[in-house]
């Protein structure tokens, strides 16, 4: 009864006005038959009167006689009109209330459109531990229920249409959000053309007062190209809108964006550098490199995740200077199937090893399969990614045979728990698939990743400038692939952290940030000598390097991890950066040549800024 109480308010009230009206119908009637005889006039008598009792005006005297179905209606009907009366004014004052407390909050949120992304998104939002002030714009008509639900839980809910808007109604509303001082908006439309057409109208209407982070929904890299034209285009005419950072968005992306951060990709990780542990004092580069173990990945299934999966796992699994991530995949005709996909990615034959197994009508060939995977003894992580929930629960049994201890991450896109079918020691085990998972504040948001990409791109700019090239970007002012390259830098940083602490077990962390705290002084004197002799700061860099052992391993890493991104994102070597032509004249893996004859072309010096960004934690 709970659960569904506004469901039965409702049918209370409308059994009230229908016994209301017939109630008033058979008293008015029977007073009124007395004293008219037109039928015309009587049925016009009767229905005015029962307007009459709503509108409380009885139209018949109290000092007249009438009967008791007449004297019920006289009092249900006001009340009635007390309870519409009251319920529209107690949700006007709420609505009121909620647009004062939202504007003053530090932590405002418009959400652009109630789809099933934004219902879900505000719904997660509200059980976070941040307490985020949020408002609801949609284009579409929300019931009056749904609206009243959100306004309850502190949401201002607002029906717009900016395109059939004019001026005054859109500034007003405006006003009404202090949409200059929000600090994220959400365009989640179902549509990209339709988040492109929100975005637009929004940004061209706005002076932000404060750094604002707009998240806008789009799969299509096209139009994704067109959000990114736009704003430049209007931060020409607009200086303020240089406040504005965009951030793209898509399910596929967002859902293997979580799953790379679970804690069970992070036990793989931990699990391949244990080699690390007590390597001792005497290290170098390439001990570093041989205690650690590559990453062996296994897909089970091909589908419109992989080529997303297949692009984080090039950039957050990159552990080893010699070897790509291995990556086998399995599935029914899988040859075709990876020949398609690696005609848009072709890249990934770069910064990945693959090995596809096609699977045919023979019943022994899965067996086959992962028996040659046990012998290799390397495997690190396991993907079950069909849609067939059952077919993912049978190999689930098989796999458990021959990886018992691998971590594995399984798909359920169907709406059925599966905790009661899995084995009873199911912490290797990871179930996704419902949309809930993504859209949260860990996932969306990912405001201490973006803390670690912005501050890389400040010791970026800082660095350059004591080269001499200029102060660099802001980080607003980035391009779109400049940023996203900051933010798979960041990403990365938990397998650096993961690497450090393995070497240097015997410390704290708070011993190793000041060992880290002390080389970036050193590296900072070093900047000094390239203002006065670029080929002495050259000959003291790569001395400094080789005093420093573990940050010359990791900046060999993050420069191997980088070209891995890049090949990810479909990027070639070539002697001009060009981001339209996807060339780049520092995609070179050999990393001699990086610290040799390209070295005042691709700056080895800034592959070991992203060192200098480990162990920041959010204050």
């Amino acid at each position: 009864m709970r659960e569904n109480k506004t469901y039965y308010k409702k049918k209370i009230y409308l059994v009230i006005l229908i016994m209301t009206i017939l109630f008033g119908f058979q008293g008015m009637y029977e007073y009124y038959s007395a004293k008219i005889d037109d039928p015309f006039q009587l049925i016009s008598a009767v229905l005015y009167g029962i307007i009459k009792l709503f509108l409380f005006a009885p139209p018949i005297s109290p000092s007249d006689k009438t009967n008791v179905f007449y004297e019920i209606a006289k009092w249900t009907a006001p009340i009635l009109t007390s309870t519409f009366v009251f319920t529209k004014i107690s949700n006007t004052l709420l609505h009121m209330k909620n647009i004062v407390l939202n504007k003053i909050s530090g932590n405002h949120i418009l959400v652009f459109e109630n789809s099933i992304m934004g219902e879900t998104l505000i719904n997660n939002l509200i059980d976070e531990k941040t307490s985020y002030k949020i408002s609801l714009i949609s284009k579409n008509f929300i019931d009056d229920n749904m609206k009243n639900k959100y306004e309850k839980k502190g949401i201002d809910v607002y029906q717009t249409d900016f395109e059939n808007s004019d001026r005054n109604e859109i500034r007003e509303l405006f006003a009404a959000l202090n949409i200059n001082k929000a600090k994220y908006m959400f365009f989640c439309a179902d549509a990209d053309l339709e988040n492109y057409a929100l975005y637009t109208n929004v940004i061209k209407r706005i002076k932000p007062q404060r750094h604002i982070t707009c998240y806008v929904k789009c799969e299509s890299k096209t139009v994704s190209s067109y959000i990114e034209d736009m704003i430049a285009q209007e931060r020409k005419k607009e200086e303020s809108l240089k406040k504005i950072d965009t951030v793209h968005f898509d399910e596929r992306d967002l859902t293997v964006r979580m799953l790379i951060s679970d804690k069970c990709v992070s036990k793989s990780i931990s699990s391949n550098v244990e080699g690390l542990l007590g390597i001792g004092n005497t290290v170098t580069p390439e001990l570093i490199d041989e205690n650690i173990k590559r990453m062996h990945v296994l897909i089970i299934g091909i589908n419109e995740l992989t080529s997303t999966l297949l692009k984080f796992i090039s950039n957050d699994m990159t552990m080893t200077l010699k070897e790509n991530v291995k990556v086998s995949i399995i599935d029914r005709d899988a040859d075709r199937k990876m020949k398609e996909l690696l005609v848009d990615n072709e890249g990934l034959n770069n910064s990945l090893d693959i090995q596809i197994m096609s699977l045919s009508s023979e019943r022994n060939m899965m067996y086959d399969h992962l028996r040659s995977i046990k012998n290799e003894a390397d495997l690190s992580l396991i993907f079950l990614m069909n849609e067939d929930v059952v077919k993912s629960l049978k190999n689930l049994k098989l796999l458990n045979r021959y990886f018992e201890g691998v971590p594995k991450i399984i798909r359920n896109v169907s709406n059925i728990d599966l905790s009661y079918v899995l084995p009873k020691n199911n912490d290797n085990i990871k179930i996704f698939g419902d949309v809930s998972q993504i859209m949260t504040e860990d996932v969306m948001i990912r405001a201490a990743l973006d803390k670690r990409a912005k501050q890389f791109n400040d010791s970026y700019n800082i660095s350059s400038a004591a080269a001499g090239m200029g102060e660099g970007q802001k980080w607003n002012e980035l391009s779109y692939v400049k940023k996203t390259s900051s933010r798979l830098s960041a990403a990365h940083d938990r397998i650096k952290e993961e690497i450090v602490r393995k070497i240097f077990s015997d410390k704290s962390e708070d011993e190793i940030k000041a060992y880290l705290n002390l080389k970036f002084e050193e590296f900072s004197a070093l900047q000094e000598i390239r203002k006065v002799d670029n080929e002495e700061f050259k000959k003291k860099f790569c001395e400094y390097l080789k005093n420093a052992p573990v940050l010359d391993f990791l900046s060999r890493l993050e420069h191997k991890r980088w070209c891995n991104s890049y090949y990810a994102m479909n990027f070639k070597y070539g002697e001009k950066k060009d981001e339209n032509l996807k060339t780049h004249p520092c995609l070179i893996d050999d990393w001699k040549i990086i610290i040799g004859e390209k070295f005042y072309t691709c700056h080895p010096e800034y592959d070991l800024l992203s060192v200098f960004t480990l162990f920041q934690r959010e204050e």
